[in-house]
């Protein structure tokens, strides 16, 4: 385990700063800045309506914003959301959605590159309200269509042995669980295989379930005690945040990365860290132990704190990203654990950083603003030299792979100049 801890505090060092751009929300005005790493304000969004996470900056320079709604389905809701809102780089708003159906939307949400929006939400079932993840497609100005749901109750069982499923008697053992917020799951992501990653507050554990089916747990990590393979000491994660799975071809690919908030009663100030954790080859367990690992493979921290929210992600150069709600700090670290760039700003829920070249145009592979032959042929080139390119600009269809139909994609876009 590399455990990076840092007592003192280190000046700013900008040769290691990852060339990019940080997006954040700050209340209680709801302003939502895009800065530069001199501080610039690169863009800013006035949407007047509370957020219930933190909003998601697309390729095509959209705003995507999950926000709550006005006369909620369920109440209380913890983070209540219901709204989603997508405006275009000058705040026009050209998409206004609000969740109408038994399904109280809350936290976090994720856009895919299908054009779809994955978003945790709460059904109510005679008083007992557990998690559900919705996939919703856009339609049309204001409306949608959930397209897939994924129901926790589906995955409950009174087997407390059975690592799969949501045992049901959880709340029996565990006070922090009511009938009333079974889950509280509050961050949902997609990896690079298509699975879901979600992070649970109230179970103090992450998961991982299969996208767009009807599968049971696929892993699980954070307390084992949640499934009978372990006690209260084998616990590791304490209100978790913010659950990702690092880019596969980025340092550490393939880990999964979170903010481990070790939440203490109001009032009081702990210590939270960033984690990364290596799941097991195709998520192996064995037949008595836990899910592995043992421990983590990254720890950092940095006298940080956050009882609620905040996130941790890493960064194409290999830094970490990590925001902290309570003092509103955005922390890059160094692999090294130098803390290389800072920012701090009132009220964010937890922010994220996004590459320079995000924002141009998939598939302009010599950044010159213009997809052209010239594209084409460094493409070309790409393909014959084994993929040796900036795969996140030559990847036209984002499919993680540059091959023949991304040049196909490129000759389309040309004959549609």
């Amino acid at each position: 385990m590399i455990i990076v801890k840092i007592l003192l505090f280190v000046s700013i060092s900008f040769a290691e700063v990852f060339d990019g751009y940080t997006l954040y929300t700050v209340g209680p005005t709801y302003e939502t800045f895009l800065i530069d790493n001199d501080y610039n304000v690169v863009n800013s969004w006035s949407i007047d309506v509370k957020p219930a996470s933190m909003p998601y900056l697309m390729p095509d320079s959209t705003l995507i914003y999950p926000c709550r709604q006005d006369n909620l389905v369920l109440s209380p809701t913890a983070a209540a959301g219901g709204r989603i809102i997508r405006c275009d780089w000058d705040g026009n708003v050209i998409w206004d959605w609000t969740c109408s159906s038994q399904y109280q939307l809350h936290h976090d949400i994720e856009p895919t590159d299908d054009g779809t929006i994955l978003a945790i939400a709460q059904e109510d079932i005679d008083g007992f309200r557990p998690d559900v993840v919705l996939e919703i497609l856009p339609v049309g100005s204001d409306d949608a269509e959930i397209v897939w749901t994924w129901r926790v109750f589906d995955h409950m069982s009174n087997d407390l042995y059975n690592p799969y499923t949501f045992y049901s008697e959880v709340g029996l053992e565990t006070p922090s669980i009511s009938d009333s917020d079974w889950n509280h799951f509050n961050a949902i992501s997609l990896n690079d295989s298509n699975e879901i990653l979600l992070c649970s507050r109230n179970w103090n554990e992450i998961y991982v379930i299969g996208r767009g089916g009807d599968s049971d747990i696929l892993y699980r990590w954070g307390n084992p005690f949640n499934y009978g393979r372990g006690d209260r000491s084998d616990q590791i994660l304490n209100a978790p945040h913010g659950v990702n799975q690092i880019r596969d071809n980025f340092l550490g690919g393939g880990n999964i990365i979170l903010f481990n908030n070790n939440a203490l009663p109001q009032g009081q100030i702990g210590s939270s860290q960033a984690l990364e954790i290596t799941p097991p080859s195709n998520y192996e367990i064995d037949s008595s132990e836990p899910f592995g690992p043992s421990e983590p493979s990254v720890v950092i921290e940095d006298n940080f704190y956050s009882p609620k929210q905040s996130g941790a992600y890493k960064l194409k150069n290999g830094n970490t990203f990590v925001s902290v709600s309570l003092s509103g700090r955005m922390i890059e670290f160094s692999p090294e654990g130098e803390i290389v760039w800072e920012h701090q700003a009132n009220g964010i829920f937890r922010s994220q950083k996004y590459g320079r070249n995000y924002l141009v145009a998939l598939g302009d592979a010599n950044l010159d603003g213009i997809i052209n032959i010239l594209d084409v042929i460094l493409v070309t080139n790409c393909i014959i030299n084994d993929g040796a390119c900036d795969l996140e600009i030559i990847d036209a269809n984002k499919d993680h792979v540059v091959d023949i139909l991304d040049i196909v994609i490129l000759i389309n876009k040309i004959l549609s100049y």
